[in-house]
């Protein structure tokens, strides 16, 4: 998405006109409107600083690559390259979907509850669209429940790779990490206004002043 058209959205969703996000931001209304019209671009830096002023974070995320596959037998369905995350409270909403596996038509499924949870799953990995997988799915949720989602064997072999790949062993020595405030340990979370701590430079070396009774001689 073009980094103009982001910070529109972005202003509109926290219901900012742009002159109350100038003065929050540090750029004149003038500026912000040349970006989301168009007629000048950020710089990453710009765009990030912008960004977190209205609480947001300017970050990367992977992209999922899909394949439709249409096995005999059973209804096609699509098998990502990788899991993502959702973050709550979108991975517990309570959703409005049919159950198109049972056919017993239109219903209310609380992700809340891990039944229900579950059968949202099978539901979406069954006969549902990449958006909307992308949408309510979440990659850690569904390794949890992954042993007891009743899939047909060709859907849950597509689905393996992926599911192999979320849960590829990783050993981290926590307390470590903790102490040495090691990045890597949550790498793409970040405390609002912390920073990881530089070494301060050396103090340079205190010149001692000389009194009037100081015996030794001039320099």
């Amino acid at each position: 998405m073009d980094r103009s058209f982001l910070l529109g959205i972005a202003r509109r969703a926290r219901g900012l006109t742009q002159v109350e996000l100038a003065a929050i931001s540090g750029t004149s209304q003038t500026t912000l409107s040349q970006y989301e019209r168009g007629l000048k671009s950020p710089s990453l830096k710009v765009a990030s600083r912008i960004l977190e002023a209205m609480g947001y974070e300017f970050t990367l995320r992977a992209h999922v690559d899909w394949v439709e596959h249409h096995p005999p037998g059973i209804v096609k369905f699509w098998a990502p390259s990788m899991l993502w995350a959702v973050e709550p409270p979108t991975c517990f909403a309570t959703l409005r979907i049919p159950d198109g596996i049972r056919d017993t038509g239109m219903r209310t499924w609380n992700m809340r509850d891990r039944d229900e949870r579950r059968g949202v799953y099978e539901q979406l990995i069954r006969r549902g669209l990449p958006q909307q997988m992308i949408r309510w799915m979440d990659g850690g949720l569904l390794v949890d429940l992954w042993d007891e989602l009743d899939l047909p064997d060709p859907v849950r072999e597509a689905w393996a790779p992926a599911v192999r790949l979320a849960t590829a062993p990783l050993e981290l020595d926590g307390l470590r990490s903790i102490i040495f405030e090691d990045g890597f340990l949550a790498p793409r979370a970040r405390i609002r206004d912390y920073e990881y701590i530089p070494k301060p430079p050396p103090a340079p070396p205190r010149r001692q002043r000389r009194t009037r009774f100081d015996p030794r001689p001039p320099e």
